[in-house]
């Protein structure tokens, strides 16, 4: 269970007998916190008027965009390097200022979503070839399960079905589990679990975008490359950088 190039961690499981393997997309969800407060006014002040969600009008926007993002590239987190983790400058690349309609907003909406995904999908091949084993099936928590879209495209670039709890903030969930057969409501964290989690819906993967998206994955994946290399020269700054790297 660990990694022999030191890519992903590997951490001990909250059960007796488990590990977990973590591969970390940094800064994903903030990456689009960031997007929302800098370029998404409209859909903001719309959410205040509506009472709507100013992510969910994003995304609905976002969902009129192929696979791929009409070629627009979102340049975020990088593939987590344990031993040595540097992420290259964040950038959109590729899109085309003559033709604002097909390289807008919604664009680098999905562009970002697609980025975090593929980085999901890096840390999927290398647990998979660390462990031997084939993944069945994933479970996507945490604010950016809240959407309709960016379950989808996870789905569709892991090609693998994603299931969507109906409590999204699964670390507190966890928690909470853990104090109630710590306070002594429940007998174990199975029945526990049983008690209070459970999934409110499951997305199968389309096999023929997931195909689309292995070749964006190769392709996304060399453009990281020739960006992380600009870093690497001192010519651009991190997204983020490790501690002594």
């Amino acid at each position: 269970m660990i990694d022999p190039e030191a890519r992903l961690r590997t951490l001990c499981h909250a059960l007796p007998g488990q590990w977990m393997m973590e591969g970390i997309g940094f800064y994903c969800g903030l990456s689009m916190r960031w997007y929302r407060d800098a370029f998404c006014d409209l859909e903001k002040l719309e959410a205040e008027r509506t009472g709507a969600d100013a992510y969910a009008l994003m995304e609905n926007a976002a969902g009129e965009v192929p696979p791929g993002s009409n070629g627009v590239v979102a340049i975020l987190s990088n593939l987590m390097v344990a031993s040595r983790w540097i992420h290259a400058s964040p950038a959109f690349v590729q899109f085309d200022v003559g033709d604002p309609a097909r390289s807008g907003r919604k664009e680098c909406i999905r562009a970002i979503e697609e980025a975090a995904a593929y980085v999901s999908y890096g840390h999927l091949k290398v647990i998979e070839e660390v462990t031997s084993r084939s993944c069945r099936e994933v479970v996507f928590t945490g604010g950016a399960s809240k959407g309709t879209l960016w379950p989808r495209v996870m789905a569709d670039v892991l090609g693998l079905p994603v299931k969507v709890p109906k409590v999204k903030e699964s670390t507190a969930l966890g928690a909470a589990i853990f104090a109630g057969v710590g306070a002594g409501e429940y007998p174990d964290v199975a029945t526990a679990t049983s008690a209070v989690a459970g999934f409110e819906t499951t997305l199968d993967p389309d096999p023929s975008v997931h195909a689309r998206y292995e070749e964006l994955y190769a392709d996304w994946k060399r453009i990281y490359d020739g960006q992380l290399a600009l870093v690497e020269r001192g010519l651009l700054k991190p997204l983020w950088r490790a501690a002594g790297t």
